[in-house]
């Protein structure tokens, strides 16, 4: 017979030993009988005297701590333990049983934590009498160690399950490349209070490192579920980290992270990239040998070979790269004047211009309108005329529209899904995170607004969830309108930032183009009138600005040139994604102005223009490109610009070789 007393304190110590830390319980719906089972069981054949013969280790108070205690384990050094493992060793009997034990509970899978209600459970000793004798009998038993203990085990069991649910998720989906790049953005300071959160991110990015190594994944799980770093998924930091992770892109996932945490007027005070991004881009730039591709200049007339010009003024040929050769045109016998009779201008869709005006013109004067201001262009090119080219088109140059963007607000408008091919548009554009609202009221005192849109606004931006610095609203009437006064009103509905404040008001009729701009900031909750719209025949026939609007009547001097009247135009060409063989994208009209020059620097390098193999490295790019502008020069190639893409119009006054003067529109 084994040594049972010697058993008994062998798991007594074992479980003591066990409970100095968390515990846990395996095997989850399992049937406790089989517990009791398996150790009645184990016993070598003739060891175990059955009950009334011997009560010890079969009685019901040795079954009651098999039953509640059997399947408790610990987590050792990542691998599970049971409370029978190592149990009375030398024991010819109990080595048997506690072996047997140890196999079966070892092959049941973590269930939860250990919570009891009970201090204990089982009897150190039972006294019975027998044969006139009182006979003490030795059992299995065991203390719950108070940390172990709770009044409401449910409650205990559900908290620690849906930690390692949370957990699991996190280790799942939160990826290595995300933590990098949360980390990254904390140590360059380019998260909203980021240091407070370096200890969260760095604590789970070890956690995740370890669990990938763990032979055990489920019992490391179990571990560190109770570790505050285990939460991480759902902290405001671990969302940033987890829509990293989805795939959501760098910006919006920021500007995600930076609507929970940061007051409304907050700007990021450093640009968004981080380290390992410019490493990534670099190594790129390398391996390519772009590095002087980057560094960029305002392009010159003499840049710009014969090929690619359609038309250039007599005064300019000589300074083009490739000569006159090959230009289809002769000198004007006379010059442009001003002494064009007022006339009904002919329209000409910009192709028949090209084709059929343009070989016998020579000399072309543009009436810059105000509302032309957005379509003010430069065209840029490299500083290094054999450095390795940047954009998708074979050639060097590119280009930069006013403001540093590429397209106008119509552009912008069609881009976020508006409508700019009704009878009657009015369209709102701004510069930074703010929530601009435009208010329509119609004749008949309907209110369109961002509350009522009557089939009318269809582009809100900047209300919620995703910002940009290009944000557009539009109404754009497309049934019958009715004629009388229209209300135009804009709210500042949430005042986000101070900087690049002001916004333009863009009212298009009939194909005519117009612009009122607001150039100081609207203040949290302030109404701006921009301006009361008279409408006859479905065509805007007056516009009176509200006072703090700037109408675009009065001429006014842009880039050197004094708009709302005719200027020389130098020369004339596709944009430089059509140059030679170049088909790529949309196709733009340039009509380079003598005098015209922009002052400001200007945006060498576009996103939008990026070759493929350069696309991952976007947002380093967008930084170098703001960084990187070209800075101002006297001979620079600047003039407007119009998109085959949007329907607009420009008056010229054509001068033809032998005389005859002519006003055209030409449609785009």
């Amino acid at each position: 017979m084994g040594d049972f007393q010697q058993f008994v304190t062998d798991v007594n110590a074992r479980l003591s030993a066990m409970s100095k830390d968390e515990l846990y319980v395996v095997g989850d719906g399992l049937d406790r009988d089989s517990l009791w089972l398996t150790f009645l069981e184990s016993f070598p054949a003739g060891t175990n005297l059955r009950f009334r013969e011997r009560t010890e280790y079969d009685c019901s108070t040795c079954r009651g701590f098999v039953k509640n205690l059997g399947n408790v384990v610990e987590i050792h050094n990542g691998h599970v333990r049971t409370v029978w493992s190592g149990v009375s060793a030398a024991d010819p009997v109990f080595s048997v049983v506690a072996a047997a034990l140890d196999e079966f509970v070892g092959t049941l899978p973590l269930s939860g934590v250990f919570r009891s209600t009970e201090a204990q459970y089982g009897a150190k000793t039972t006294r019975s009498l027998h044969d006139g004798q009182v006979e003490v009998w030795h059992h299995l038993h065991g203390q719950v160690a108070k940390r172990h203990r709770t009044q409401d085990v449910g409650a205990a069991r559900g908290a620690f399950d849906t930690a390692v649910q949370v957990f699991q998720r996190g280790l799942a989906e939160l990826t290595p490349d995300a933590l990098d790049t949360v980390a990254d953005l904390i140590d360059s300071n380019a998260l909203y209070r980021g240091t407070e959160h370096l200890r969260a991110v760095t604590e789970f990015r070890y956690l995740r490192n370890q669990w990938t190594q763990a032979t055990d994944k489920r019992a490391f799980v179990y571990a560190f579920a109770s570790n505050p770093a285990a939460r991480f998924r759902n902290t405001v930091i671990g969302t940033l980290v987890q829509d990293l992770s989805a795939g959501v892109g760098l910006e919006q996932a920021v500007r995600s992270f930076e609507t929970k945490v940061a007051p409304q007027n907050y700007r990021r005070p450093t640009a968004l990239i981080t380290p390992a991004m410019v490493k990534a881009a670099m190594k790129t730039i390398d391996e390519l040998g772009l590095e002087e591709s980057l560094q960029r200049r305002f392009a010159r007339l003499s840049d710009i070979s014969v090929n690619n010009v359609l038309w250039v003024d007599n005064d300019t040929q000589t300074r083009m790269k490739d000569g006159i050769e090959g230009l289809l045109m002769r000198a004007a016998t006379k010059p442009a004047g001003a002494g064009l009779r007022d006339a009904e201008p002919e329209r000409i869709p910009v192709v028949a211009f090209m084709k059929d005006v343009l070989p016998g013109a020579a000399a072309i004067d543009l009436w810059v309108a105000n509302s032309h201001e957005p379509h003010f262009v430069s065209l840029t090119t490299g500083r290094h005329p054999d450095a390795p080219r940047l954009f998708t088109w074979d050639n060097d140059f590119a280009w930069s529209y006013g403001g540093n963007v590429t397209d106008s607000i119509k552009e912008k408008v069609k881009r976020a899904g508006g409508n700019v091919t009704g009878k009657l548009r009015v369209s709102l554009s701004w510069f930074n995170h703010d929530d601009l609202d435009l208010h329509v009221f119609e004749p008949n005192g309907d209110h369109i607004w961002y509350k009522d849109k009557r089939d009318k606004l269809d582009v809100d931006m900047n209300a919620g969830g995703r910002f940009t610095r290009e944000p557009v609203e539009n109404v754009t009437w497309a049934g019958k309108i009715a004629d009388g006064e229209y209300r135009i009103e804009v709210n500042q509905f949430n005042k986000r930032e101070s900087a690049h404040a002001g916004f333009v008001i863009e009212t298009e009729s009939n194909g005519k183009l117009e612009h009122y701009s607001h150039e100081r900031a609207v203040g949290h909750k302030e109404t701006v009138e921009v301006g009361r719209m008279t409408v006859a025949g479905e065509v805007i026939t007056a516009f009176r600005p509200g006072k703090d609007m700037r109408a675009g009547s009065a001429g006014q001097e842009l880039w050197g040139i004094t708009t709302e009247q005719f200027v020389p135009v130098s020369t004339i060409m596709y944009s430089p994604n059509y140059f030679d063989d170049n088909e790529v994208g949309n196709r733009h009209y340039f009509f380079m102005l003598k005098g015209c020059v922009n002052d400001q620097p200007a945006r060498g390098i576009y996103n939008e223009f990026l070759r493929g193999d350069l696309q991952p490295h976007r947002k380093v790019f967008e930084v170098l490109g703001d960084r990187t502008k070209c800075e101002p020069s006297e001979d620079q190639l600047s003039g407007v610009g119009f998109s085959s893409t949007v329907r607009n119009s420009v008056v010229a006054k054509v001068t033809m070789t032998g005389g005859r003067r002519r006003l055209i529109s030409i449609q785009f």
